[in-house]
C-alpha cells in the first residue's frame, strides 16, 4: 500500500531528504516482505542512491533467516521470526495517551500560520 501511494517525485524528495538533510546517522537499513512492485520499481531509483547509502541497504524479502544474519532473533517479534511475541498493530495502547494529552496537542496545533 505505501509504494503504491508514493510518487516518482515525492520518492526522489525522500530519498534526498534521508541522503543529504535527515539529522540521524543510519549505519543499517533492513527492508523486509516488500511487494513485487517494491522489486520493479527499486532499480529506477538505485541510480539515484550515493554508495555510501547502498552498502547500508539490505534487501531481505520474505527470508527472515536473512535477516537473523545481521539482528539476532531473540530481540525481535514473532512477526519476523524472532523470539519475542508478536507486534499490536491496532494502537490500543496509544489511544489512552492520546486522550490523556488531547487539550495539550489542541493548545499545540494553535501555533504557526493561520489559513
Amino acid at each position: 500500500k505505501q509504494v503504491m501511494a508514493m510518487s516518482p517525485s515525492f520518492a526522489m524528495t525522500l530519498l534526498l531528504y534521508i541522503q543529504e538533510a535527515m539529522p540521524l546517522r543510519m549505519k543499517e537499513v533492513h527492508i523486509v516482505r516488500q511487494p513485487f512492485l517494491f522489486n520493479m520499481v527499486w532499480p529506477m531509483f538505485k541510480q539515484f542512491v550515493g554508495e555510501k547509502l547502498k552498502k547500508r541497504l539490505f534487501f531481505h524479502g520474505n527470508k527472515m533467516s536473512s535477516l537473523h544474519k545481521y539482528l539476532d532473533a531473540n530481540m525481535l517479534p514473532e512477526d519476523y521470526g524472532g523470539k519475542k511475541p508478536k507486534l499490536n498493530y491496532s494502537s490500543a495502547d496509544w489511544y489512552p495517551v492520546l486522550q490523556d494529552l488531547q487539550s495539550y496537542i489542541a493548545d499545540w496545533n494553535t501555533y504557526g500560520l493561520k489559513k
